[in-house]
């Protein structure tokens, strides 16, 4: 399934607005790809202070609740790694 994504962020207080045209295979998983478009921002960006404003689907579906609830999910503890 192809969908357009358009993602308002705000690094070190200056907006950026980033648009672009993926891929997933079911609806569930847009938030996650948004998710990894985003991460990828901030690696070109030098990991500065990101704020998710606004994450939109095919110019309609507001999932910015769903990409932030990934961004503010807790890092796994190492213990339960076994190498």
């Amino acid at each position: 399934m192809e969908f357009n994504l358009e993602v308002h962020l705000n690094i070190d207080e200056t907006g950026l607005l980033a648009r672009g045209r993926f891929s997933a295979r079911k609806r569930e998983e847009m938030s996650n790809v948004a998710h990894q478009y985003i991460q990828s921002i901030k690696r070109e960006t030098g990991y500065r202070r990101t704020l998710i404003e606004k994450v939109i689907v095919n110019g309609t579906e507001d999932i910015t609740e769903e990409v932030k609830k990934i961004e503010n999910r807790p890092i796994p503890p190492m213990d339960d790694i076994f190498w």
